[in-house]
């Protein structure tokens, strides 16, 4: 530098972004709404009583935890004689996962 120059950095480059810039390929991670627990059971067994076979009485679904929050489905006396119990549990883990992706707690 000169005589009469400045030290430093030059007065027209900036020396740190105001935001952040992705890199890559990588999306942003869209924030999740918050839900009560029972809200999200309440949806899970929306999704579950529109399953063929599903009892109308009886199933219930406990969601507990924080992050990650998690669900439990139960066959009460109420739902009698459940044949296809497996795919149910099935598909309540299934919609589980997909409103993990979704909500939190």
């Amino acid at each position: 530098m000169g005589s009469g120059g400045t030290k430093g950095a030059p007065t027209d480059v900036p020396t740190t972004s105001e935001t952040e810039e992705p890199h890559g390929l990588a999306r942003p991670t869209p924030a999740k709404q918050k839900k009560t627990a029972e809200e999200l059971a309440a949806m899970i067994l929306q999704d579950l009583s529109s399953v063929d076979g599903c009892p109308k009485r009886g199933v219930i679904v406990t969601v507990y935890g924080l992050n990650p929050w998690n669900s439990m489905l139960t066959f009460g006396v109420d739902a009698g004689p459940v044949p296809n119990k497996a795919d149910l549990q099935s598909f309540c883990d299934l919609i589980t996962e997909r409103l993990k992706r979704l909500y939190e707690i």
